[in-house]
């Protein structure tokens, strides 16, 4: 028998926990917090409802590449919409059309008439912000442990800052939430991508099998979301083929062109076209630094042509001139070629990550500009220098080739298409003024860098103690721990290092950019979150204590905090708003005091922390922190915005006018006779319009429904109208039917006997309006009035230009004084700010104006609805 000692039984690892449980945790935890109420307060203004106008303008002119804006200054004014990206306007337009509301613009006083118009506007920007928190905890699950991740989203997630403009429909969280996702690709390249790309899952039909792997699921999304741009854009200019700019390739052929080679050239043969152009310009260039250094070097090359491939010499004579610069020879030209013009077939899970981690890069373009791109870009940069990944980057383990195609497929098409529509001042306004200028100049008054240290810190320090307000008591701890204990020997300490480099750049670039609009510190909120996080995983784990000297600090912030929050409670909801002069409605009839759940909050918070400096109750500390943080987040959401959004938007008094206005009938205005034939060749005896149902409609109440027909090449100019008397016949939900005689009807029969013989041509849809009591908007420019009233203050028919936003009221006492536009007898609503409400009485043009003139909704203490009869 053999006496070798028996060899020891291995124990197998137990595999780990998969992540897809947990994964749908962390959304249907997020969902249950930052859903519920999103109904209940108005949209805020001026923000939300102006990028709410475009995007129900897209609804009404089905185009989704023009933005549009038909309000301004003046009656005659459209100032357009030049200031922003489009893919706000996408997610809003898509979630109204995804929940039934505004279909084609919407009918008459819709947007008042139902709360899922704030769930439709907001969803999106509250799925955006649930993306960047699960990224960042699979990211955190995958490389630290599945608790940090858990205490990431925790803090993240329950920032006041982060939570409130979660909710609010402005485009800081798709650009926050892309900015976390790419980061968070990164930061997974980096540390667990040399892995092969296998398959995920097996699809089987019949005999069939295929395995799925991540860079087929990567081409599905990415190539879908490019497929279907293009496709759209094709669409759209074979449609609408009038474009601004002089000289322009046919945009049919242009952008499928465009888009196909920056896409194909991600592929290895794809690249070699995609190229082309940029080697045969650096030929001539090679070719001269060749000349001027030793025509030796030519000889060979032409002696090589047998050896190498002619593209492959040809890129070598490019490179020449770069490895001439360091010192090299035609000889070490092979290698640097390769790395320089050459692309890597996808191979390694590496190489997809830093894909997603472009595509959200270009997504973040479309978002909000290159804010996104720079903070990454900043990041990457200092991960490079200070570990010394530069052999990373020659052998363009980065893929920054494959990236800048990508992005640039994402988010320069649409550039390209809204330039075509409104050529060389869409760069002016657009780059210059809203990209360029707030980065280097400042616009809006706000204060420059300058300006803020000459203030000790400015709004920035004010709005992150605000902001995080809990989290932020930690900040110092955490930001000492991070800076005096990293270490890169280990994965945690490589990606807490990742995750402070994220930090100090997020703040220094936002310090720096010259425009500082309270939310524009918002993407360093996460990385300063992700810190606190860390630091809290670290008293779990008792690697740390909170030292009491750390505690007291922490105590003070938040004491401090809650005081300031008591006294000034309209700090919260500046975060995110235009003007930071707008008072809190703490005065009568409204008496809005939250200082006592301020201060409450701040008490629990800081006995969490007291509690955790104690060592024996540390852990126990550290949940109470958690708690705290957890109400905190859900009292600013339910309590807080509900009292303050009211006051910050004017959905209340518009609806009150749609309550309260009276209905005269509807007018159709027609461009050419076959409009009216389509419309009426069925009608016989009723006609069905929609709109808010005000509480004066009743059943027999009388109904002029007018006809009128403009030229189509000349759409201001009327033919014909004639109208129609009949009675409401049936009252729906937001239908009203009217009962139409015969008689009545026959008036228009000879012009829908034209309308059938007349050929289809191209003219502008029909315009319909509801002739109703009419709504002014007087010395008001915020955006909502345009919103609620779904723009009938800027309509398309003279009757309905009734905003009057200039001061010396010119306009509007030429418009109270002409009888076609404003006619005796009628009842007439205006929404104006509150300080103002009762100073337009005097302007009123008659006795019996004045006499009527009644306020009649203050539910903001902004905006107020006043009424009179003309």
């Amino acid at each position: 028998m053999s006496t070798e000692p028996l060899a020891p039984a291995t124990v197998a690892s137990p595999r780990p926990r998969p992540l897809g449980f947990e994964l749908a945790l962390v959304i249907l935890l997020a969902l249950a917090v930052l859903v519920p109420g999103i109904w209940r307060y108005t949209l805020v203004d001026p923000w939300e409802t102006h990028y709410g106008e475009v995007a129900r303008m897209m609804l009404q002119d089905n185009d989704w590449v023009h933005t549009d804006w038909p309000g301004g200054m003046d009656p005659k004014d459209h100032e357009g919409f030049r200031s922003k990206p489009v893919l706000s306007f996408w997610l809003m337009a898509t979630s109204m059309s995804a929940f039934g509301v505004a279909d084609n613009g919407g009918y008459s006083g819709e947007m008042v008439d139902s709360p899922m118009v704030m769930v439709a506007i907001r969803m999106p920007f509250i799925l955006f912000a649930v993306m960047g928190l699960v990224l960042m905890w699979w990211m955190l699950a995958r490389l630290v442990s599945r608790r940090l991740a858990w205490l990431s989203v925790l803090v993240v997630g329950t920032t006041p800052f982060f939570c409130m403009v979660a909710r609010q429909a402005i485009p800081d969280m798709p650009l926050v939430a892309c900015i976390m996702g790419a980061l968070a690709m990164f930061t997974m390249a980096t540390e667990d991508g040399e892995r092969p790309i296998l398959p995920s899952f097996t699809l089987r039909l019949r005999r069939f099998r295929f395995g799925v792997t991540p860079l087929h699921l990567f081409l599905l999304v990415v190539g879908g979301f490019v497929l279907v741009q293009c496709a759209y854009y094709v669409l759209y200019f074979l449609a609408s083929p009038r474009i601004a700019v002089r000289q322009f390739p046919n945009p049919v052929i242009f952008f499928p062109l465009l888009m196909g080679l920056l896409f194909g050239g991600m592929s290895r043969i794809g690249w070699m076209i995609v190229r082309f152009p940029f080697v045969i310009l650096g030929t001539l260039i090679a070719l001269v630094a060749i000349s001027i250094r030793q025509k030796r070097l030519a000889l060979e090359a032409f002696d090589e042509w047998e050896t190498y491939a002619p593209d492959r010499l040809i890129v070598r004579a490019i490179t020449y001139p770069i490895v001439w610069a360091f010192g090299g020879e035609w000889r070490d030209t092979d290698a640097v070629a390769e790395r320089i013009w050459g692309i890597r077939p996808l191979t390694s899970m590496r190489q997809i990550y830093m894909l997603w981690a472009y595509t959200l890069l270009g997504v973040s373009v479309l978002a909000k500009g290159p804010p996104g791109i720079a903070v990454f870009a900043l990041v990457a940069a200092f991960h490079v220098i200070l570990l010394g990944k530069w052999r990373d980057l020659y052998e363009g383990k980065f893929e920054i080739k494959r990236g800048l195609m990508l992005m640039i497929v994402i988010f320069l098409p649409w550039h390209i298409g809204m330039y075509l529509k409104e050529g060389v001042r869409f760069v002016d306004e657009y780059l210059f003024t809203h990209i360029l200028n707030r980065a280097a100049v400042g616009v809006d008054n706000s204060p420059g860098t300058l300006a803020v240290l000459a203030t000790g810190g400015g709004g920035y320090t004010t709005v992150i103690g605000s902001g995080m307000w809990l989290w932020a008591s930690l900040l110092p701890a955490s930001v000492a721990t991070s800076l005096l204990k990293a270490r890169l020997d280990t994965r945690e300490g490589r990606v807490r290092f990742m995750v402070a480099l994220w930090a100090i750049t997020s703040v220094a670039f936002f310090f720096i950019i010259q425009t500082k609009f309270h939310h524009y510190i918002l993407p360093a909120i996460v990385p300063l979150g992700l810190l606190v996080a860390f630091f809290l995983d670290d008293l779990i784990a008792r690697r740390e204590r909170l030292h009491p000297l750390y505690a007291a600090l922490g105590v003070g912030i938040v004491l401090l905090v809650a005081r300031d929050l008591a006294w000034e409670p309209e700090r919260w909801i500046e975060m995110f708003v235009f003007r930071y002069d707008r008072p809190w409605p703490s005065a009568d009839p409204y008496n809005i005091d939250p200082s006592d759940g301020f201060l409450v909050l701040g008490m629990i918070a800081s006995l969490a922390l007291i509690l955790a400096a104690a060592l024996p109750w540390r852990r126990i500390g550290v949940g109470l922190i958690g708690a705290a943080g957890l109400t905190i987040c859900i009292w600013c959401l339910q309590v807080y915005m509900p009292d303050a959004g009211t006051h910050w938007g004017m959905r209340d008094a518009i609806r009150t006018y749609y309550e309260q206005r009276t209905i005269y009938g509807q007018k159709n205005v027609y461009f050419s006779s076959r409009q009216v034939a389509d419309d009426w060749a069925n009608v016989t005896d009723s006609w069905t319009f929609e709109t808010f149902i005000p509480d004066t409609l009743h059943i027999g109440q009388p109904m002029m429904i007018r006809v009128q027909l403009n030229k189509a090449d000349a759409e201001q100019t009327m033919e014909t109208e004639m109208g129609m008397i009949g009675t409401v016949k049936r009252i729906g939900a937001h239908e009203v039917e009217v009962s139409i005689p015969k008689s009545e009807r026959a008036k228009i029969d000879a012009l829908v006997d034209a309308g059938k013989k007349a050929k289809k041509k191209r003219v502008r849809p029909p315009v319909r309006a509801v002739d109703a009591d009419r709504l002014i908007a007087w010395n008001l420019y915020w955006r909502g009035e345009n919103f609620w009233s779904a723009d009938e203050i800027f309509g398309w028919l003279p009757e309905m230009k009734t905003g009057f936003n200039k001061v010396d009221n010119v306009d509007f006492n030429k418009y109270m004084a002409d009888r076609t536009r404003a006619p005796l007898g009628r009842r007439y609503f205006i929404v104006t700010e509150s300080g103002r409400a009762t100073s337009v009485r005097s302007l009123l043009p008659t006795p019996r104006a004045k006499e009527t003139f009644e306020v009649l909704d203050t539910t903001s203490n902004k905006f107020s609805l006043v009424g009179f009869d003309l």
